[in-house]
């Protein structure tokens, strides 16, 4: 409930009676009192600054100061009857009345029409849990201050908490109008992070397209806002509005990055997108991010020799960039091309400059601590097994790292060394409590490398009892749960996954195409892979389980087009199984055995593959 003027002089008079109180209620009021004395400081001065800019009665322009004048003293425009009243709702905010705080100080800023009263009521009814009465506040504040940056932001903040998208626009429209034309850009970009956490895409796309409505039409038309309507378009997976406004985007500003990522984003749902991609690439000023950033991309989806030629091209233009260096070496390590790898991580592993200021191009420790990784796995591949040890040692010299420590225990298990190998991932401390997980499915990679596979069954289920809440823990004992053609168990084990990850698609994928693959429940099958690709649209993998089981379910024609859409995307081994035997089974032997052979050199094993080859009893 609200205080009226008339109780102001008794609240006063009330608070003079502290002294007759016990000692743990007078600190209480003791300490409401002091916040309620720094809140009401604060607005003192921000009142004081206002007034500071008016200068006094009698200045005159051609008026002389003299050096030892003093400035004159500025009072606040706070009146005795606003401070006691200001004063008595901080005395409540901190009692816990926030209901009447919020209601004082609402009527204070009604009344005075003072920024900071507006800024104060919603703050109270923000940390009370009450967001319909903060956003009445902002929404007052908004009306009565319409050049307010502030008044917009909170309010477009608190809608946002609120998800209601329908009044969203018009204060995020004037938070744009009300920031510096040099920085407008930079706030159109980062709308589609701001809208992100509604959980109505479509509605969220649609508030960045009304809120950017003006900068998406002459004479105020920006590249960065049609990439922010491109990225919303993106998220609500409506393709050809992300792609039209892609191309507006790019035909306003070809040297801004932000189109060409999010084209890189679409690559796997949409082909337009990577054509897109290609012309922005062609052009000579094309940004160097998005060439990374291809290139990168390329290299996730197996496509290692076109990502080599994307990186080389782009080094040769900026050779500085070391993180780049190691991009490339990875790449090349993938291809083989050991040499190659090798003379890409040269420029990480040159000594550093003399002087005491390192140069531009010296690279960061992260850079150096992969370029010893990768010059490890290097020597592995060349069975140079102790060189590959001391570039590990070099990489993690207080032996302390998971990541190095698990490369040196994969290289004591190619010596045979298997428990020692083990020994010494068990032995590495815990810095944090998702270290011991990690260690676990280290130990478990490490027993399937050798192909113990029940003994890693085995860790993977003792790390579930101990660890019952973690999902991936659970995945990985599923995984090799059906290697053990333990069905059962697999199926109640997914089944929870999805229960604990109801986001996460990798178990309805697993499920849907184990099921597929045993030519059962195929009906089951299809709901729960293409509710995985719902969850994660144009996945290569998941897409090869949908193409392996329209195979099981005699549809070969929509068997072999799916698969051909995987293929392309990623070229992985196993995806190169399955497709050729669609093929055989077609009559196109020829193509499959060379879609086979040429997958074998890639990777010579994947057991699905080496499994296809002495089916069909093809020798590679």
């Amino acid at each position: 409930m609200s205080l009226s003027f008339a109780n102001l002089s008794a609240a006063a008079s009330r608070s003079e009676a502290t002294t007759a109180m016990p000692r743990r209620s007078r600190l209480a009021v003791a300490a409401a009192l002091a916040a309620s004395t720094l809140a009401l400081g604060c607005l003192s001065t921000a009142f004081a600054q206002d007034n500071a800019a008016a200068p006094p009665a009698d200045a005159s322009p051609g008026a002389k100061t003299s050096f030892a004048a003093k400035p004159p003293v500025q009072n606040s425009a706070m009146d005795g009857a606003l401070f006691y009243q200001i004063l008595v709702a901080e005395v409540q905010a901190n009692a816990g009345d926030a209901g009447s705080a919020y209601q004082l100080y609402l009527e204070s800023a009604r009344r005075h029409q003072i920024s900071q009263l507006y800024q104060r009521a919603v703050e109270i009814a923000l940390r009370g849990r009450a967001g319909e009465q903060a956003l009445t506040a902002a929404k007052a504040w908004r009306q009565a201050m319409p050049q307010s940056r502030e008044a917009s932001e909170y309010t477009a903040q608190i809608l946002l908490a609120l998800g209601r998208t329908s009044d969203l626009a018009a204060p995020l429209r004037t938070l744009i109008q009300l920031t510096p034309t040099p920085q407008q850009p930079q706030v159109l970009a980062s709308l589609p992070r701001t809208v992100a956490r509604l959980n109505d895409k479509r509605a969220a796309a649609q508030v960045i397209d009304d809120a950017t409505q003006p900068w998406r039409q002459p004479p105020l038309e920006l590249a960065e806002a049609w990439a922010a309507s491109a990225e919303g378009w993106m998220q609500a997976k409506d393709y050809d509005k992300s792609m039209a406004a892609l191309d507006k985007a790019a035909a306003l500003k070809p040297s801004l990055p932000n189109p060409g990522l999010i084209a890189i984003d679409l690559m796997n749902i949409d082909p337009r997108a990577e054509q897109f991609v290609k012309r922005v690439l062609a052009r000579p000023d094309a940004p160097s991010l998005v060439r990374l950033a291809y290139g990168r991309k390329l290299a996730g989806t197996q496509r290692y020799a076109e990502s080599a030629e994307q990186l080389e091209q782009l080094l040769a233009a900026q050779p500085d960039q070391m993180g780049t260096w190691v991009t490339l070496a990875a790449v090349r390590l993938e291809l083989k091309q050991l040499d190659k790898a090798e003379a890409a991580l040269q420029p990480l592993l040159k000594p550093a400059p003399s002087g005491d200021k390192a140069s531009a191009a010296s690279p960061d420790a992260n850079d150096v601590e992969q370029a010893y990784l990768l010059m490890s796995q290097i020597a592995e591949q060349r069975n140079q097994l102790a060189q590959s040890s001391a570039w590990l040692e070099r990489a993690d010299p207080k032996h302390e790292r998971l990541n190095i420590q698990a490369q040196r225990a994969r290289l004591l298990v190619k010596q045979g060394k298997i428990a020692e190998a083990r020994k010494l991932i068990r032995d590495l401390p815990e810095a944090e409590p998702r270290d011991a997980v990690m260690k676990v499915q280290a130990e478990a990679q490490l027993l399937r490398d050798v192909r113990q596979w029940e003994e890693a069954y085995k860790v993977l289920d003792e790390a579930t009892k101990r660890f019952p809440e973690d999902s991936d823990l659970l995945y990985d004992q599923a995984m090799l749960g059906e290697r053990l053609k333990k069905f059962t168990e697999m199926e109640a084990q997914l089944r929870k996954v999805m229960e604990m990850a109801p986001d996460n698609p990798n178990a309805f994928n697993a499920l849907g195409y184990s099921l597929a693959d045993r030519g059962i429940r195929l009906d089951e099958a299809r709901t729960l892979i293409k509710k995985a690709l719902e969850l994660r649209p144009g996945d290569a993998f998941i897409t090869d389980s949908l193409g392996w089981l329209e195979f099981r379910a005699g549809n070969g024609a929509e068997a072999l087009r799916i698969l051909n859409e995987a293929y392309q995307s990623r070229p992985d081994p196993e995806i190169a199984a399955h497709l050729g035997e669609v093929l055989w089974t077609q009559g196109k032997q020829d193509e499959a055995r060379q879609l086979w052979l040429d997958a074998f050199k890639r990777e010579p094993d994947n057991d699905t593959l080496k499994e296809t080859l002495t089916r069909f009893k093809i020798k590679p």
